[in-house]
């Protein structure tokens, strides 16, 4: 009985871990910037910045806690695109935040598309770069 309610514990937590991962990932296939780039914000103006770009309003996000990661893809030629954040890579003290852009697999929606992700993580101690990981191609 105690490992059933230990086990529904666990599930119940980690149900909750991931909901509140999700709420700290932003995404969307159209209203990016039309040039592919990355934003590293780090402080408010930053972040406020970003969602400007976006035509969005930000988010709110506590910079003593976490720091944000923006990609932005650039113009494709069908919608179906993707960002998608790996693992972020430690350094010593830095942290290396990688990711890659993921071409659409099947049916994809035939309209120009600038999609964008967002991500925030936790505070590093020292500094923070992104990194692309090769693009994935098709698979047909």
């Amino acid at each position: 009985m105690i490992k059933l309610i230990l086990a529904a514990s666990l599930c119940a937590a980690t149900a909750q871990a991931k909901t509140a991962e999700k709420a700290m990932d932003w995404k969307g296939q159209y209203g990016g910037p039309v040039d592919p780039g990355v934003v590293i914000a780090t402080d408010a103006a930053i972040w406020t910045r970003l969602w400007r770009t976006l035509g969005r309003k930000a988010p709110p996000l506590d910079f003593k806690k976490h720091f944000a990661v923006a990609v932005f893809a650039g113009e494709r030629p069908t919608g179906g695109y993707a960002i998608e954040f790996l693992d972020p890579a430690p350094k010593g003290r830095d942290l290396v935040v990688r990711y890659r852009i993921k071409a659409p697999s099947g049916f994809a929606t035939q309209a120009i598309a600038q999609p964008w992700g967002v991500r925030a993580f936790a505070r590093a101690r020292g500094k923070v770069s992104a990194a692309a990981v090769p693009e994935e191609g098709r698979t047909r």
